[in-house]
């Protein structure tokens, strides 16, 4: 299965050549190394389970999307983002959905599949849940329609000849950049912006 490039988030800078593939980096003093232990372990035995039933634990209740409007949806879906940023997971490349379509994602997919449980003994770990990351055709058409730059259009077509490009299109919601992120705060709250559609274009 194809999959798209790292985005700048999940980048890393390559491996010195004389880099250990594996082992203990010479600079981690020991109480470092026993912490990364402690957060390995506690990875491994995390609970396996659903968001659906962690955000119901917490409070939260998760209505029928064809219980709202486009318009009433807006404050339920505000807390199931910030619910979920607390419980360790963050959502990403959702500009292309709007309020309702995005809830509905969410309702019927997102909160059922199977999670680890992020635990404190975890750290900072976290889970990053991209819309368009599974790697589908249709997830690519859509990632290479609205989020791909050109340079990574160009690469992906040098790379798949065969594949169809489609025209770049601005994404019609501007929501990503105002998501919770792993490194705030998930107590503070963030303000999601008026979902106005920037342009309106048809579905792909």
């Amino acid at each position: 299965m194809k999959r798209k490039p790292n985005s700048p988030r999940s980048h890393h800078p390559p491996r010195p050549e004389d880099a250990p593939l594996i082992g203990r980096h010479p600079d981690l003093s020991d109480e470092d190394f026993e912490a990364f232990l402690e957060m390995v372990a506690a990875s491994e035995s995390a609970p396996i389970t659903t968001l659906a039933r962690l955000l119901i634990r917490d409070g939260i209740s998760l209505p029928s999307p064809d219980s709202f409007t486009e318009e009433s949806v807006r404050e339920k879906l505000s807390e199931i983002i910030h619910g979920m940023a607390k419980r360790r997971h963050f959502l990403y490349s959702t500009d292309h959905l709007s309020d309702l379509a995005l809830y509905r994602h969410l309702w019927e997919e997102t909160l059922n599949h199977p999670t680890e449980e992020v635990t404190p003994a975890m750290g900072d770990c976290a889970c990053h849940i991209d819309l368009v990351g599974d790697g589908s055709e249709e997830s690519i058409q859509l990632w290479l329609r609205y989020y791909a730059d050109e340079s990574v259009r160009d690469d992906w077509a040098d790379q798949f000849p065969g594949d169809p490009i489609p025209d770049h299109t601005d994404p019609p919601y501007d929501r990503d950049r105002h998501l919770p992120k792993r490194f705030a705060d998930p107590e503070e709250p963030t303000t999601l912006p008026n979902l106005t559609p920037i342009i309106l274009v048809p579905w792909p």
